[in-house]
């Protein structure tokens, strides 16, 4: 299998192991959904996309998950003004919505304010302002949705690292043959 010029080959696991991760995330993921139904709460795709932001850019780092809910917040957030802005035909709301907008991509570009204007903040701002989910989400719900992902999957996370050992680090060698 080939990759390009500076990307890592995906970890490969024997087959077996594949096998009980992979029911393990269905467990996680059908215990998520049965939580939200349970709680009334409906976007839980908001919470599903801070669980990949946090694991595809910081490897369910617990460390890292404040800076990632935080900038999911703010980007849904600035989704939210922008989504009340066209729907009450507030031009004022509308402008103040792009300029945090486009403020928030300043900071990411820049690398400032990285625990409010991150890669997540981008990726929230990007998905909440497609047209379908403009036209008629109920911000108040993602919100909660992503508070409830954070929770949930943060909670799975740290039970996990009670009771698996972290994975050892292979040396640089091993890896390059």
């Amino acid at each position: 299998m080939s990759t390009t010029a500076g990307a890592a080959a995906p970890k490969q696991l024997p087959l077996g192991q594949a096998a009980i991760v992979t029911l393990g995330v269905i467990l996680v993921v059908a215990g998520f959904v049965a939580l939200g139904a349970w709680l009334h709460v409906t976007p839980l795709y908001a919470g599903f996309l801070l669980l990949w932001a946090w694991s595809a850019l910081h490897e369910l780092s617990l460390k890292a998950l404040p800076g990632a809910l935080i900038g999911a917040l703010t980007g849904a957030g600035m989704s939210f003004l922008l989504q009340t802005g066209t729907a009450t035909g507030s031009p004022a709301l509308i402008v103040l919505a792009l300029v945090l907008m486009i403020g928030a991509l300043f900071f990411v570009v820049a690398g400032r304010a990285a625990l409010v204007c991150n890669q997540s903040t981008m990726l929230f701002i990007t998905v909440f302002n497609a047209p379908v989910i403009q036209a008629g989400e109920d911000f108040r719900q993602v919100l909660l949705a992503v508070v409830l992902g954070a929770i949930w999957f943060a909670a799975i996370v740290w039970l996990i690292s009670k009771f698996v050992p972290a994975p050892s680090a292979e040396p640089e060698a091993a890896q390059a043959s």
